[in-house]
């Protein structure tokens, strides 16, 4: 299909590519307005270096005074001992731009006497060409709404037990308390110490009499009806 395309459109798209890429690179001026310098303080430099995010297409610059100082790319090893006997690169003339091609780590420094020592140098960080933002994290268990149902009271659930209140009581026996001339007393049992007591009704009224009372008055009786 691209070969029924304009060529100028072509063309364009290309120049506009090129310029969006060449707008979205930074150049980062090594120690801002202060330029390559013996430094204020030994962790100068890195300070710099550590507020800026640098990425592959970027150039960083370094400006100086030639006359006194100058910039070499050198191992980690030799930074680390401010020293040059194996430099990388070697540079003598202000400015330095160098275009940043690939993600990785650079060591630099001013290799006259204690230069270095002093704090001018410096270790830039070159990173992928987009900011990876951080995940967002994740909501913790306790931010969690949890929907408890209530439970019913065991006084609700339980069912009420059938207890005294709905059983009826055996009736309790009763006592006889009337005496004397208003109740029935108890008859006595014939055997009772080889004595028998009678019971006679005489106009409602009750009395208790001997056996011998008894015969005596039935004799007395039946001799009369004899007469």
């Amino acid at each position: 299909m691209l070969q029924h395309q304009n060529p100028f459109v072509l063309s364009f798209s290309a120049l506009f590519l090129a310029f969006f890429c060449h707008c979205s690179a930074t150049t980062f001026t090594v120690g801002d307005s202060a330029g390559w310098i013996i430094p204020p303080y030994p962790t100068y430099y890195n300070n710099w270096s550590h507020s800026q995010f640098i990425r592959v297409g970027d150039s960083v610059e370094f400006k100086f005074d030639d006359k006194f100082y100058n910039l070499i790319q050198v191992s980690q090893k030799e930074y680390e001992h401010c020293t040059s006997l194996e430099p990388l690169r070697i540079f003598n003339t202000s400015p330095v731009i160098l275009p940043l091609r690939e993600r990785g780590v650079m060591f630099f420094i001013c290799n006259i006497p204690n230069y270095c020592c002093l704090g001018q140098k410096i270790v830039i960080s070159v990173h992928e060409g987009s900011i990876e933002k951080p995940p967002s994290p994740s909501p913790s268990p306790s931010q969690v709404p949890i929907n408890i149902s209530p439970q019913p009271s065991p006084n609700a659930s339980a069912p009420q037990p059938h207890g005294s209140s709905g059983m009826s009581s055996p009736p309790s026996p009763t006592t006889n308390t009337s005496g004397g001339n208003g109740g029935n007393s108890p008859v006595p049992s014939s055997t009772q110490e080889g004595k028998s007591n009678a019971v006679a009704l005489v106009g409602g009224k009750s009395f208790t009499v001997s056996l011998g009372q008894l015969l005596s008055v039935l004799g007395a009786l039946f001799g009369f009806w004899i007469m």
